[in-house]
């Protein structure tokens, strides 16, 4: 059933990408609106998303599954920055970067969230929501000093205020207070939240279709180089997660949103941080479009196993 469930996800997403290329083709979707599209994604839909999760009645069991579910990103996030420099070790210092932080950082908030509430329903957001608190620590601490200098970037400290200030973590500060304190929140005010949040997915997939079409084809496929990024992300990664919390017998629920997290494509930060810092974003733009196509096949094989 959830192989049905996510191949149908997969192939809705396929559909609104497609859209998105045909957006971007014909100019409806010019340059500019594509970033313009991405600051609306980040600052106002996604954090919706995470906020509406919270909007649950209060259970202890929740709330410890959710902490337990942020200690598993944590251990899972050092893990794959290990793994990463193994892996990855001898390529040219153009791309290393931009493939380690392919490798370790997946879309889980764009396409994951979304994704876990087909699957899981609200409880697969709310768990979601703290495997994103880990993601933005470490993309804004150890993601951010990979691309760039940490002195010069301002040090730990700043990096760490930029990743504990993410909207989406700011969310999730106020859906815990909403959650473990009880306010009631009128019916009107979460439905108006969680039609925001419902625009995320369609949102993130327009988006890189509308990036996408800005390449040919033929450049989009033929690097070898990011179909071993590719395999590492979609396949490796998560297999690796499922095998560990299958051994140690993790709750079920918390099994397949952390690995339905880890089976997401490239994380679309990828490309935005290797132009900022003058590494190939070429190079970081193939990997966040090829994974997402591959997804296509390997998502509903991932969560199949679950």
């Amino acid at each position: 059933m959830n192989f049905e469930i996510v191949l149908g996800q997969v192939l809705i997403l396929l559909i609104i990408m497609i859209v998105g290329v045909i957006a971007g083709k014909t100019g409806i979707i010019a340059d500019g609106a594509s970033k313009k599209l991405s600051e609306l994604l980040l600052y106002v839909t996604n954090p919706m998303l995470v906020l509406g999760s919270f909007f649950f009645e209060y259970s202890a069991e929740k709330l410890r599954n959710g902490l337990l579910v942020l200690l598993i990103a944590i251990g899972f996030f050092f893990l794959s920055i290990f793994l990463s420099g193994i892996l990855f070790k001898g390529f040219n210092e153009k791309v290393k970067p931009i493939m380690r932080f392919s490798a370790v950082f997946s879309n889980a908030a764009f396409i994951g969230l979304p994704m876990m509430k087909a699957l899981y329903g609200q409880d697969g957001v709310f768990l979601g929501s703290f495997y994103i608190v880990a993601f933005n620590i470490f993309v804004w601490t150890f993601g951010y000093a990979m691309y760039c200098n940490v002195k010069e970037s301002g040090g730990i400290k700043s990096m760490l205020k930029k990743a504990l200030l993410n909207p989406a973590v700011i969310a999730v500060y106020v859906g815990v207070v909403i959650f473990i304190l009880r306010i009631p929140v009128p019916e009107v005010v979460k439905s108006a939240v969680n039609y925001i949040g419902d625009m995320t997915m369609p949102l993130s997939m327009l988006i890189i279709g509308a990036l996408i079409s800005t390449t040919k084809f033929k450049n989009l496929v033929n690097d070898i180089k990011v179909y071993y990024v590719s395999a590492v992300r979609l396949i490796l990664m998560p297999l690796i997660a499922y095998g560990i919390l299958y051994l140690f017998k993790v709750p079920e629920i918390i099994t397949s949103v952390t690995v339905t997290a880890l089976a997401m494509p490239v994380a679309a930060t990828t490309t935005i941080f290797a132009e900022l810092f003058d590494k190939d974003a070429i190079f970081a733009s193939k990997a966040v479009m090829l994974s997402t196509i591959l997804s296509i096949i390997t998502a509903p094989l991932i969560v199949g196993i679950l």
